[in-house]
C-alpha cells in the first residue's frame, strides 16, 4: 500500500514517514496531492493559517480526491484543518469535510496540552481498542461543534480525540507519538482500508 504525507511546507514529517513505513506502508512525502494513493495523511505540523493557505490553493484537488473515496488520515492540526473553519491565527477557512470549528481550549488548564492522557471511545467496533489508553498529545486546539466522535480526551473539557467519516478520519492525538498503541492504530488503519 502506498501512502502520501502531504508537505505543507511547515514542520517535521519524519515521525509519521517512519511510522508508516513500520505497518507496511510504501510512502512518499510530496506537496502534490493525487488519486493514485492508498491513504493520504495531513500531518500534525504547523497552525491552522498556515495549513489554510496551503488547503485554500489545493482545495479542487483535495477535494476531487477525497470525492472518490481516496482515504485521508488528519493528526492534530491536519484533523483540525478537516473542520469548516478554525481561529488559530485569525479566522481562517478549512475544508468542511466534518462539522465544527477548531478554537483554543476553553478550560482551567495549562496551555499547551503536551504529554500522555487517556482517551475513551463511544459508539465504536474499530477503534474500541483505544478504550483507556493512554496516548500523546500536543495541541492548545480542539474541535467545538463537531457531531459523532468516536474516541474523546478529557482536559478540563471533554474533547473529540477521534473523528471518522467514510473514508475520513482525523486524530487530535499522535498516532506517530504515541508508541505500541500508535502502531497499533496505524495497523488497524491499515486492516480498514484493506476492506
Amino acid at each position: 500500500m502506498k501512502a502520501l504525507v502531504v508537505n505543507y511546507g511547515v514542520g517535521n514529517i519524519f515521525s509519521i514517514a517512519s511510522a508508516l513505513r513500520k505497518v507496511g506502508f510504501e510512502v512518499v512525502v510530496d506537496s502534490r496531492v493525487g488519486s493514485n494513493y492508498d491513504l493520504i495523511v495531513f500531518p500534525g505540523v504547523g497552525n491552522f493559517a498556515s495549513v489554510s493557505r496551503f488547503v485554500k490553493l489545493n482545495a479542487d484537488v483535495l477535494n476531487d480526491v477525497m470525492g472518490v473515496g481516496i482515504p485521508f488520515l488528519g493528526i492534530c492540526i491536519g484533523m483540525h484543518i478537516m473542520l469548516e473553519y478554525g481561529f488559530e491565527g485569525g479566522l481562517n477557512r478549512g475544508l468542511g469535510w466534518f462539522k465544527g470549528f477548531a478554537d483554543k481550549i476553553r478550560a482551567d488548564v495549562k496551555l499547551p496540552h503536551i504529554g500522555w492522557d487517556k482517551v475513551y471511545t463511544k459508539n465504536t467496533d474499530d477503534f474500541e481498542f483505544l478504550n483507556g489508553q493512554y496516548v500523546y498529545f500536543m495541541h492548545s486546539y480542539i474541535a467545538y461543534n463537531t457531531e459523532g466522535y468516536e474516541v474523546f480526551g478529557y482536559y478540563g473539557v471533554e474533547f473529540p480525540a477521534l473523528l471518522r467519516k467514510g473514508t475520513i478520519v482525523g486524530t487530535q492525538f499522535h498516532p506517530e507519538k504515541s508508541s505500541k498503541v500508535g502502531i497499533k492504530f496505524l495497523s488497524s488503519l491499515t486492516s480498514w482500508l484493506r476492506c
